[in-house]
């Protein structure tokens, strides 16, 4: 920050371009196409405050009230919130431990159609999926690329995990294989710098851009100039690459005291998630428990987990479900919650 005033003086504490700062796109540019395979141009960004921002903008610009938008299911607490803000009708298509299930999503589609519905987006998050930490396979990759162009759709692209693969291979963006500019890419900095920034963007065609950036415009007039130039300086610096390198080993220490304590501590029956990056384990207790009742026992001894219900669109199949975070705790946390969770689960089965 301190390098930032003497470089740029007041003009970091001024209004931008709604877009984002030059400096900061530019540098994305060349971020994306070393991290994520992702070829891109200046014209093809716009700065979010957030991902979450960026959703948020899609919604407003292509869904009407009562338009459908399709979401995997189990999908992203808030993205189900700004749809069902926005009025959309939220159809969730089941996802394995393969990810979506294209199968099952063309036959919606299909079904959807000769239902006269409209359909607007493909909400998808294709690696380290939240909640579930499962991945999509390049089949289904290629055949959902497919499905957009044959049923003119969009597919909102939602990567905020993919930087954090515990393998450090690079798998590219879905939106790098898009003939057909189907796709709308969205990424945040919240994950591999800093969350309290609010520095997220989007990629897509150029028109898409220009409107969105209108769209911003009358929202917030542009993200912050200074948290803008921050991050811009933190990938030329290379601070961001060398953060990534870190906090993956950090996460795949985590992750695996997580699974090795859920098989270890928790009753017999129950699935988990293997995740291969991301913060998250799903675990599915596959018994006729509401988590939502596990949550307010856990949470008085300590523990603090989402229930399943929260992600779900059709919340029945997911009552027994919770997402498991191991991004935050320290690691002698991990499995001390896991006991307690177990300990409260053993109670509940008898």
């Amino acid at each position: 920050m301190k390098h930032i005033i003497e470089e740029y003086g007041y003009k970091a504490l001024q209004y931008a371009s709604s877009r984002g700062v030059p400096e900061l796109i530019n540098n994305i540019v060349a971020f994306m196409y070393r991290m994520r395979g992702l070829k891109t141009l200046p014209e093809n960004v716009l700065i979010t405050a957030g991902s979450q921002q960026a959703l948020d903008l899609i919604t407003r610009l292509f869904v009407n009230p009562g338009e459908v938008v399709i979401v995997e299911e189990p999908s992203y607490i808030l993205a189900l919130h700004v749809l069902r803000l926005r009025g959309a009708k939220v159809v969730g298509v089941a996802i394995d431990r393969h990810g979506l299930r294209i199968d099952l999503l063309e036959t919606t589609i299909k079904k959807l159609r000769r239902e006269g519905e409209k359909i607007k987006l493909v909400y998808t998050m294709p690696l380290f999926q939240n909640p579930t930490g499962v991945s999509m396979s390049f089949e289904r990759r290629k055949y959902l690329l497919e499905l957009s162009e044959e049923h003119d759709l969009l597919i909102v692209e939602d990567d905020a995990y993919a930087f954090l693969g515990f393998d450090d291979s690079m798998i590219p963006a879905l939106a790098s294989e898009d003939q057909f500019g189907r796709v709308i890419y969205v990424s945040t900095f919240s994950k591999i710098l800093s969350p309290g920034l609010r520095v997220g963007y989007l990629i897509a065609q150029e028109d898409v851009i220009t409107k969105l950036s209108v769209v911003k415009q009358v929202i917030d007039l542009g993200s912050s100039t200074l948290s803008q130039l921050i991050a811009a300086k933190a990938i030329e610096k290379n601070v961001i690459e060398r953060n990534i390198a870190y906090i993956r080993k950090l996460y795949r220490v985590k992750k695996d005291l997580m699974v090795e304590a859920l098989d270890e501590m928790l009753p017999k029956g129950i699935w988990r998630s293997d995740p291969g990056g991301g913060f998250y384990v799903w675990v599915k207790l596959n018994r006729n428990i509401d988590t939502e009742d596990i949550l307010n026992l856990s949470n008085k001894r300590g523990v603090l987990f989402t229930p399943g219900k929260r992600f779900c669109v059709n919340q029945v199949p997911c009552k027994d479900a919770m997402r498991l975070s191991f991004s935050n705790p320290p690691e002698n946390s991990i499995r001390v919650g896991i006991q307690i969770l177990g300990d409260i689960l053993r109670c509940k089965v008898r």
